[in-house]
């Protein structure tokens, strides 16, 4: 996305709608949206494609997800069973939760590099069940208790553009390298935004990024797993939440949790305590034994003897092994072919190459097959040089060394192609309040250093 193209973004009053009524019709119509065909189907629900009647008859991506799935109801039972002699009424299911989450997040977002949310129906009074009627004599005066299994229905952005696909049948590159660096761009631009906002998307990779009608731009999709920190993220000239009650939503120990996509997390999310981990007091960061098999790992990116904090690092590794993905077919770290068919096993194994294996890079990239010079490339004027100097900046193995997202943005190759880069840089830069000129100097003086200083030659080994 250029300079000029900042006219896309979303206006700031253009509010999230919240209906709390639910109107069906004979036609299987929801409220004012005429639904078509189903182009997805997720977890919690499914998306329709549908046409607004309001807006011009302007196309929208319904998404229809159940408050509950079996499992909660279960979980209820037990609850009921234990709490609700004295009537208390039930806490959110687990997944009625994580649906008001992921909507908490889209609310606050107002970017052209990501999906847009437009409408929540929630309307608790749809489709109530009876639960407790043969509950045994335990339960029965908690019997007719009500028990809400009605949908949310969200109406998103309608990206028709498809997502972006990166592979053949072969697992072989189908972009350019230019393509690549455009799309990751616009990815670099909605995480930015993100991480102003406070907000960690924590599945970053090509099947959440969609293209726009025109395949002009490319926007950041599904927050089901996204993680607001409204204290510690907030950066000067973020926006408060519309809704302060959803930050009661959120839990630092959520991001404990190994959500995402295995291939795509970073090592802090999968960190384990293992013998294969340990150093004795005289080894360095530069060598780690795995078994019979000894791994070189480069200075300072071994994973550190203690679990790191999870911040909003891990989306610079994701974005870092979706850049991968797109230069070269495949994922940096794979399970072999040969490997246990023990789903669990595998993901050991991808887990422990993610923590203590460093990554290959081959000879060329992109289908225009651009020599890349290997893992240590001579050429320091060479694309290959610099685009494995920022993947070696991003996919460092402690969160503490890797860079951040705006240090991405400001990388020499990103850049690469930017008229009027400086600019370019400021204009694209969250939006900054009046009172924090001292933040809007600061990220000033970031982007011009960034852009004076090329990445320097680094050590090759045996050299």
């Amino acid at each position: 996305m250029t300079a000029q193209d900042l006219s896309h973004l979303p206006r700031e009053e253009d509010k999230v709608r919240i209906t709390p009524k639910l109107t069906v019709d004979r036609r299987r119509n929801i409220n004012q949206y005429v639904r078509q065909e189903r182009i997805g189907k997720g977890q919690h629900g499914e998306v329709f494609l549908c046409k607004d009647q309001e807006a011009a008859g302007r196309e929208v991506a319904l998404k229809i997800m159940k408050r509950n799935n079996p499992r909660d109801r279960i979980k209820l039972l037990r609850r009921n069973q234990q709490n609700l002699r004295g009537g208390e009424v039930p806490p959110f299911s687990s997944t009625e939760h994580s649906i008001r989450k992921e909507i908490a997040v889209m609310k606050r977002c107002r970017h052209a590099n990501i999906a847009r949310l437009f409408e929540v129906i929630d309307d608790p009074q749809q489709d109530k069940i009876y639960i407790g009627d043969n509950l045994g004599p335990e339960l029965n005066s908690a019997i007719l208790m009500l028990y809400q299994s009605a949908s949310f229905y969200l109406a998103m952005e309608y990206l028709s553009g498809g997502q972006v696909q990166w592979k053949d049948a072969e697992d072989k590159p189908i972009l350019t390298v230019d393509e690549t660096r455009r799309i990751i761009r616009d990815v670099v631009l909605g995480l930015e935004y993100l991480h102003h906002q406070g907000i960690i998307h924590r599945d970053i990779k090509p099947a959440n990024l969609l293209w726009t009608k025109d395949r002009a731009i490319v926007k950041i999709i599904d927050f089901g797993v996204s993680h607001y920190s409204p204290t510690s993220e907030l950066t000067p000239g973020s926006k408060q939440p519309e809704d302060p009650s959803d930050d009661g939503l959120f839990h630092d120990s959520d991001l404990l949790k190994r959500s995402g996509t295995p291939s795509f997390l970073a090592p802090e999310i999968v960190w384990f305590s293992d013998t294969t981990l340990k150093q004795s007091p005289a080894a360095s960061c530069d060598t780690l034994a795995s078994g019979s098999n000894s791994v070189t790992i480069r200075d300072g990116s071994c994973i550190p003897p203690q679990r790191p904090p999870i911040t909003k690092a891990i989306d610079v590794w994701s974005l870092a092994v979706t850049l991968y993905c797109l230069l070269f077919g495949h994922t940096p770290f794979n399970v072999p072919e040969s490997a246990n068919e023990n789903i669990y096993h595998n993901e050991f194994v991808l887990y422990n190459q993610i923590c203590t294996r460093d990554w290959d890079v081959e000879e060329t990239m992109g289908v225009d097959r651009v020599y890349t010079g290997g893992k240590y490339p001579r050429d320091t004027e060479s694309e290959g040089f610099m685009v494995i100097s920022l993947l070696d900046q991003m996919l460092q193995k402690d969160p503490n060394k890797r860079v951040t997202v705006s240090e991405v943005k400001r990388n020499p190759w990103i850049l690469r192609g930017v008229s009027e880069p400086n600019e370019w840089i400021i204009r694209t830069s969250p939006p900054i309040t009046k009172d924090s000129s001292s933040f809007v100097s600061r990220w000033r003086q970031a982007s011009l250093k960034m852009l004076n200083n090329l990445p320097r030659p680094r050590r090759i080994p045996g050299l």
